[in-house]
């Protein structure tokens, strides 16, 4: 990370403009993952290579500005470039600004809600990316929402505003709220609250996690969607495990169950061994999938990681008919650099 200071009464005296000396703490940082990608799906598609090449780049500007009665704003802008096989995709991945102060942080824009903060699930402890973001398909096309326990539905890097109160003992609360538009079928207006408890016992550190979010319908009228997800991280030596339960609906009468749990292991000289299950049903008794994963992190250098990672998933579509079951796995290599 490099930091500098920004003085923008040069800025200004440029513009011929006059102002007051602001004196801005400036961050930079970025990263890359690189992904290499093989799939063995139990479904046939002619002609298919079934692996790939992605990458994931951001490059992240934090400005950061005291004022004379003691508060702090900043400004964070996220540029990020998303290449998978021959399609690239540049913008902006979060730009907001945030007021912090003894009241606490708020943050106004284009990012993570309260829930995405707040919340676990045990894919925190395997690979970047590891799961359906690369589109694997462990959950097929239908009612399955997700595959990972932390707060499905939530405000992603969406404009929102986000309430994140002083942290009380292990206690951090925080609140979201993103208005879906002014058009008439622009009603989903979605609202987050999370909640987080740190707690330490002799030798062991753990957290417990809660996270609830509630989507309006998009037309005046309609049913609201919600979805919830609850946690727990303990971490003793070099053992960290993290059990997550949650559901959210994909309609007002079909919802998705995920259970997550898993354990990590740091074998020291710079390995860390990972294995999590997961479950994905349907309410109704329809689709199902299991994911068992396990992955190995290494780390080559300060800043250079190397990612491991091995998918069994067996999907079931809950009809008579199997064309669209598919029992596969997926392996993953991935190759991330932090500046």
């Amino acid at each position: 990370m490099r930091k500098l200071l920004l003085s923008t009464t040069a800025l200004a005296a440029a513009a011929t403009l006059s102002a007051n000396t602001v004196l801005a703490d400036v961050a930079i940082s970025g990263g890359m993952e690189w992904t290499y990608e093989s799939r063995d799906p139990g479904t046939a598609v002619t002609g298919a290579s079934n692996d790939d090449f992605s990458s994931d780049t951001n490059i992240k500007m934090t400005f950061t500005n005291k004022t004379d009665s003691g508060l702090t704003v900043g400004l964070v802008y996220d540029m990020e470039s998303v290449a998978d096989d021959n399609a690239n995709a540049n913008g902006a991945d979060e730009n907001y600004m945030y007021i912090k102060g003894g009241f606490g942080t708020i943050m106004l824009g284009q990012n993570d809600g309260a829930g995405d903060q707040l919340t676990r699930t045990a894919s925190d402890l395997v690979g970047p990316d590891a799961l359906s973001d690369n589109g694997t398909g462990m959950t097929g096309a239908g009612n399955l929402a997700d595959d990972n326990a932390d707060l499905v539905n939530d405000i992603g890097d969406e404009n929102n505003i986000t309430y994140m109160m002083p942290a009380m003992g292990g206690l951090s609360l925080g609140a979201s709220y993103k208005d879906a538009g002014d058009d008439a079928a622009a009603n989903a207006d979605e609202t987050v609250f999370a909640a987080k408890y740190d707690f330490t016992s002799g030798n062991v550190k753990g957290s417990i996690h809660y996270g609830n979010n509630s989507i309006g319908g998009a037309n005046a009228g309609d049913g609201s969607t919600n979805s919830n997800s609850m946690g727990i991280d303990i971490t003793s030596g070099p053992f960290r495990a993290v059990v997550a339960k949650a559901e959210s609906d994909v309609s007002t009468t079909v919802s998705t169950e995920i259970t997550d749990y898993g354990i990590q292991y740091n074998l020291g000289n710079g390995i860390t061994l990972a294995a999590v299950g997961t479950q994905v049903e349907e309410n109704t008794g329809g689709e199902t999938s299991d994911i068992t994963t396990v992955s190995l992190k290494y780390n080559i250098a300060s800043g250079l990681d190397a990612y491991l990672t091995y998918h069994d998933y067996d999907y079931e579509d809950g009809t008579a008919a199997t064309a669209n079951d598919d029992d596969g796995s997926v392996t993953l290599l991935t190759i991330k650099a932090a500046f």
